[in-house]
């Protein structure tokens, strides 16, 4: 947990940088993008980050890998909030939009165990998002299990 916490802090730390390098060097598109995708790690937080993966920058349009149709789903209607914190992180708008794919061979393997929840029982996105407010991973993990579990015994 403490390791977890310096990691973190050590990755707001470089994200906060981010304005001023932009500024201070004529960055390739490698660069952005390199940049665009650390920024979209730490903005979407571990519980999204663990189901989607960046796939590129074109025009202004971050594309990112999801699991599956219920996180493409879910995500799609955070994306006005995401977009924001990912400019904001960014220090100025490089991305306009973000499109979610559903393509579960670019995720992490860690996303596509099934130890973890299934997709029909998995807790919506919002749930995920707002759940990256406790700090206990093994307390958050119990959450968001109990969550799924209530909402599927509601269908």
């Amino acid at each position: 947990m403490i390791v977890h916490r310096q990691v973190t802090e050590e990755m707001n730390a470089f994200i906060s940088t981010l304005p001023g390098v932009f500024d201070a060097i004529e960055a390739s598109d490698e660069v952005r993008d390199a940049f665009i995708f650390a920024a979209w790690r730490n903005v979407a937080g571990e519980q999204v980050f663990e189901r989607t993966m960046p796939l590129l920058v074109e025009e202004r349009r971050l594309v990112i890998a999801v699991s599956d149709k219920t996180w493409k789903r879910n995500l799609e209607t955070l994306a006005s909030q995401l977009l924001f914190k990912l400019n904001a992180a960014l220090g100025k708008p490089l991305v306009d939009f973000i499109e979610f794919r559903i393509s579960a061979s670019d995720i992490a393997p860690a996303a596509n165990k099934s130890d973890d929840l299934d997709e029909e029982s998995a807790p919506p996105v919002e749930i995920a998002v707002s759940a990256r407010a406790i700090r206990s991973d093994e307390l958050r993990a119990t959450v968001l299990k109990a969550a799924a579990n209530c909402l599927s015994r509601q269908k």
